[in-house]
């Protein structure tokens, strides 16, 4: 057994000891705030995002897909853009194509920028970014909990395994997963 772990023992909490917190939160309106906030944020990175964004006819977006800079993020015709997914166009002019007949699983990041670390003088957070556009070709699967980074063009009919982090190019037909992805086999 690990020596760094020790046996504790916890009361656990009433209902009341829960529904407290939750009644105070009313009377000194940060639970008001905090929903202002998600409401502003939901607005600005899906609802503007969804406006600017180039978006196929029949695609569905799902109400919980977040778009950043919509501008520069186009997705074809019969696409389907799952709960929670993320597309995050580039910084500056980087931008995210998605071809026609796409579809991706739950909790999918496709992220079209990175953060510079060119100097150890400077904390990572306030350096520069890096931009690279990301191109995903027709009849795409993502599988849920993917993530897609800069740079990365995945070939017609790929499919991309749950859970893969996507850092390099994906060969048509080909069936890609695990950290990093790496090819698995290819379609018949």
């Amino acid at each position: 057994m690990n020596d760094k772990l020790h046996k504790v023992h916890i009361e656990h909490r009433t209902k009341s000891s829960y529904l407290c917190p939750i009644i105070k939160s009313f009377i000194d309106f940060s639970l008001a705030k905090d929903i202002i906030k998600s409401i502003v944020y939901y607005c600005v990175n899906h609802t503007l995002g969804r406006k600017q964004a180039k978006i196929g006819k029949s695609t569905k977006l799902h109400s919980t897909v977040i778009l950043r800079q919509g501008y520069n993020i186009e997705i074809g015709e019969g696409c389907l853009i799952n709960h929670n997914n993320v597309l995050q166009a580039g910084k500056a002019d980087a931008k995210i194509r998605i071809g026609n007949y796409v579809h991706t699983g739950a909790n999918v990041m496709i992220i079209a920028f990175n953060h510079a670390f060119d100097t150890r003088e400077i904390p990572t957070i306030k350096q520069d970014y890096y931009d690279a556009e990301i191109i995903i070709e027709d009849d795409v699967w993502i599988g849920g909990g993917a993530i897609i980074l800069a740079g990365v063009h995945i070939g017609k009919g790929a499919i991309i395994a749950a859970g893969a982090v996507v850092n390099r190019d994906v060969p048509p037909y080909s069936i890609v997963g695990g950290v990093p992805a790496r090819i698995l086999k290819y379609r018949d």
